[in-house]
């Protein structure tokens, strides 16, 4: 049904891709809804062909196999079928599970190539961290942490955008993060866990400021990018009850974290833009 590069999109990857999609989010087919899926999961086999395509042109084969086995343990917790396997799950719906296998390691390959290629441009300003919470603390005698979660979505269309919504109604934030966010953070149903007001961005913590616990925001606006938030627990640290170094370490691996979304998604807009793409009616 399409060539992306030298790969070919088939009738069968295609129907394949559904019922992954439908297995992970562990819910029946409806007919409504075919288009949605059909587009979906063309999207899902076009991102992980050309990361493929890119993890094969710059030879990386490492990936952390803890990662992985991580990412199983959350999808069946998540899923809530911890008395059988994963495998069975996929049995159950008519989907491969050793090709899911095989794109998730392909996902974690291209979060090492991403971090090979970037990692230099990584470094942020240890000194300026410190000299912001202290002047934070100075201000305000306390520190505000928000335990978050995220979706990501890059340059999503109208489909994608009414399908994450409902998915997080229907099915839950994590399991949806899992199934449809492009962030890093995906495989741990995108927990970004405890930050530092002092960390976040400013029109993220206009709309942060705005959740009770366990609300979502509003899909926040970042680049070319959607960024959907949940708040799981909020706290006030005082004065006697402030780590520092850990705070700071927080902040520090937050930054990383972030740039190193925007170097994932804008390198692989590039790589889309540059892949010959063909679709047979």
């Amino acid at each position: 049904i399409a060539k992306i590069g030298n790969d070919i999109i088939t009738n069968f990857d295609l129907i394949n891709e559904i019922n992954t999609v439908l297995a992970l989010s562990n819910r029946k087919a409806e007919k409504e809804k075919i288009v949605a899926y059909q587009q979906m999961a063309f999207s899902n086999l076009k991102q992980i062909t050309i990361k493929k395509q890119a993890i094969e042109s710059y030879k990386i084969d490492n990936l952390n196999e803890k990662d992985l086995v991580n990412y199983i343990s959350t999808l069946e917790k998540n899923l809530g079928i911890q008395e059988y396997s994963l495998r069975d799950h996929f049995k159950n719906y008519g989907a491969n599970y050793d090709l899911f296998i095989k794109n998730s390691k392909i996902n974690l390959k291209w979060n090492t190539l991403v971090f090979l290629l970037y990692q230099k441009e990584l470094d942020v300003d240890e000194s300026l961290i410190k000299s912001d919470i202290d002047q934070e603390i100075k201000n305000n005698k306390e520190i505000i942490e928000y335990n978050l979660s995220e979706i990501v979505m890059i340059e999503p269309n109208e489909e994608t955008f009414i399908s994450v919504k409902n998915s997080i109604r229907d099915k839950g934030f994590e399991n949806s993060a899992i199934l449809l966010s492009e962030s890093i953070t995906s495989s741990k149903g995108g927990a970004i866990g405890w930050v530092s007001s002092s960390s976040i961005s400013s029109n993220y913590l206009k709309e942060i400021k705005k959740l009770k616990i366990n609300e979502v925001s509003e899909p926040i606006n970042n680049n070319n990018n959607i960024v959907f938030l949940k708040l799981n627990d909020k706290r006030v640290l005082r004065n006697e009850n402030i780590d520092l170094d850990r705070i700071k370490k927080n902040i520090i691996n937050k930054k990383k974290q972030e740039k190193l979304n925007i170097f994932s998604n804008s390198h692989y807009l590039d790589l889309e833009k540059k892949t010959y793409i063909e679709i047979y009616e």
